[in-house]
């Protein structure tokens, strides 16, 4: 088994204990978040995640859908790892524990939509 496998594995691991854990979208210091929409409805955001940024383990409190722009995003969930590269896009469920990574040597940008109420 790879050093890669097992980390994908320990991650996976952790979210299955994570119930209750939240964080923000934010992974760092150098990590960027533009919301250009926030109501009772939804929360859109505009991320962009320099190479090695990380969300940190988190659960969304509504379902996201989201959309790679530029480079590759990956997400590790309960279910394993997913990269996602430009063009492509990811929903997750309401309580879905989650961590995006940018695993890359260049910038990672995505859109994030939080849909909070859908009536």
């Amino acid at each position: 088994m790879t050093a890669r496998r097992v980390a994908v594995l320990v991650l996976a691991s952790i979210l299955l204990l994570a119930d209750g854990a939240w964080s923000a979208h934010g992974g760092g210091p150098d990590t960027q978040e533009n919301v250009v929409l926030e109501n009772a409805n939804a929360k859109i955001g505009f991320l962009v995640y320099p190479p090695g940024a990380t969300s940190g383990i988190h659960i969304n409190p509504e379902p996201e859908i989201g959309m790679v722009v530029e480079g590759e995003l990956t997400l590790v969930t309960r279910t394993g790892k997913q990269v996602y590269k430009a063009g492509s896009a990811f929903f997750l469920d309401t309580g879905s524990g989650h961590i995006a990574l940018n695993e890359t040597k260049a910038p990672v940008k995505f859109w994030a939509v939080n849909m909070k109420k859908c009536d």
